[in-house]
């Protein structure tokens, strides 16, 4: 089986959404702006590192040739 191939135009912008998402509730926490429980500043930083994945997976997908 194949694996899937990410659409690279979404999946950036998939990324930088979940990665600014998570990067702002960081920023209000650590600011003092907001006062947030445990459970939202950990589902922040797998927003992030879900941002990350998807980033690392569309810029090192291989493009598909027109051979096969």
């Amino acid at each position: 089986m194949a694996a899937q191939q990410r659409n690279p135009l979404l999946g950036g912008i998939f990324a930088l959404l979940f990665i600014g998402f998570g990067a702002y509730r960081f920023f209000m926490y650590y600011t003092e702006q907001a006062d947030m429980p445990t459970w939202q500043l950990i589902l922040a930083g797998a927003f992030i590192v879900y941002g990350l994945f998807v980033g690392y997976t569309v810029l090192t997908q291989k493009k598909e040739s027109d051979n096969e």
